[in-house]
């Protein structure tokens, strides 16, 4: 008997809990999940709009007041306040306040954009969802894909083991063998291709869940996702999606911002207030009073040509470029909603085509056509022919069904199912 040391034991732990993990089926929801986890984009809108929170407050704040000290009337002779009846030490406080209401609209502008900032997480989140399940999905099919490249070359490596023996007894030619060899051939460099297209869609698909194993593998089937709603209903769902509310939120900002332009047609106004304090007597010996002095200082606004006018229109500007801003993200949506819907309802009949009437009619033909040839009443021509046809059906089947989920992904991305 030995015992392993503790670093020892932890690291055959980790290594074989690792080959435990490898070996587990990365499911759709987990890889949703580690894409959400590493979602720095998502935590950065959300950070975003935490700090323009805190802003909004602070904006919707008077400024600080000021506080004055200082000598008036100090003779420069001797420096000295006391022979001076008008020297005096003060001590005063001073307050600004903006034109009209300047605060208030500057507070609304920043909480419109924290707004937007919210409106842009949700909607990051969405377009991950989406990208994660397209990235799955096309790693799947290159998965299945791989499964019935397997399934055709065991059928051909019968076909060469059957034309063999037929060549042996002299029911096949030399050029049926060599045919035999040469599609085998072209299936491993199909093979080899598929590969190929398999890393780089987990490449695609590591981008967003980060590091996993090159040796990854997913379920056998695909996952199904949620039907979309109907047209209409996807229709409505448009106006209420994250990215035209992250585009109106900026939108009604902008109208704040105009709204605190025209604010600067009224007059700011200060407010200050001072202390003097005396010292010595006057010249019937009483003692000299102490001096306070308040004072109200008004913004006068008299040439709003180059200044005012300038700064609403300037702010009009804007807002009406991000109105145009907004309505191009819905054409953009809308675009992306008729042309998903037609396809995916088109995906769907293609895939009931495959199901119902092309994958078993290409299996009973190539059933048919090895049993035919076995019995010399075809030949190796029409043999090969169907045994690619089925492959190529499979395969087209495969990818109409992808398509299709690829499809709904981005039918869920406008509808807002984060199912």
């Amino acid at each position: 008997m030995f015992s392993l040391s503790r670093p020892v034991a932890v690291a055959l732990l980790l290594l074989s809990w690792s080959g435990v993990q490898a070996q587990t089926p990365l499911t759709l929801a987990e890889a949703e999940r580690l894409a959400l986890t590493n979602a720095v984009d998502v935590r950065e809108s959300q950070a975003q709009a935490q700090a323009l929170r805190e802003q909004a407050v602070a904006d919707g704040q008077l400024p600080d007041p000021a506080l004055t000290l200082g000598a008036m009337s100090l003779p420069v002779d001797s420096f000295s306040r006391i022979p001076e009846p008008m020297t005096q030490l003060t001590v005063g406080v001073s307050q600004a306040f903006p034109p009209g209401a300047t605060l208030e609209h500057q507070a609304a502008r920043t909480t419109h954009m924290a707004g937007a900032a919210d409106a842009e997480a949700v909607a990051r989140e969405r377009g991950l969802l989406r990208d994660v399940r397209e990235a799955y999905l096309e790693l799947g099919y290159r998965q299945a894909a791989l499964t019935v490249l397997a399934d055709t070359q065991r059928v051909l490596a019968d076909i060469a083991t059957v034309t063999k023996s037929l060549y042996r007894v002299g029911r096949a030619n030399l050029q049926d063998v060599l045919s035999a060899q040469l599609e085998q051939s072209l299936l491993d460099d199909r093979d080899r291709e598929l590969h190929a297209e398999r890393d780089a869609a987990l490449a695609d698909l590591q981008r967003w869940t980060g590091a996993l194993t090159p040796d990854l593998a997913l379920p056998d089937s695909m996952p199904e996702l949620p039907a979309p709603p109907p047209q209409e209903q996807l229709q409505t769902q448009l106006e209420t999606h994250p990215m035209i509310a992250a585009a109106s939120a900026r939108v009604a900002a902008g109208q704040s911002a105009v709204e605190t332009a025209r604010q600067q047609y009224k007059p700011g106004w200060m407010v200050n207030v001072s202390y003097g304090d005396r010292i010595g007597r006057e010249a019937d010996g009483a003692r000299r009073v102490d001096l306070v002095t308040a004072m109200v200082t008004l913004d006068l606004p008299l040439f709003p040509g180059k200044r005012q006018d300038r700064r609403v229109a300037a702010s009009v500007g804007e807002t009406e470029a991000m109105r145009f801003a907004r309505d191009g993200v819905y054409r953009d949506l809308q675009r992306e909603l008729d042309t998903d819907y037609t396809r995916w309802q088109r995906l769907q009949e293609r895939e009931r085509g495959y199901t119902d009437r092309i994958l078993p009619a290409a299996r009973h033909n190539a059933e048919a056509a090895l049993t035919a040839y076995r019995n010399g009443v075809t030949d190796f021509t029409a043999l090969m022919r169907a045994t690619i046809a089925e492959f190529d059906s499979r395969l087209q089947a495969l990818r109409t069904q992808t398509d299709r989920l690829q499809t709904q992904a981005r039918l869920n991305y406008l509808s807002g199912d984060k199912q």
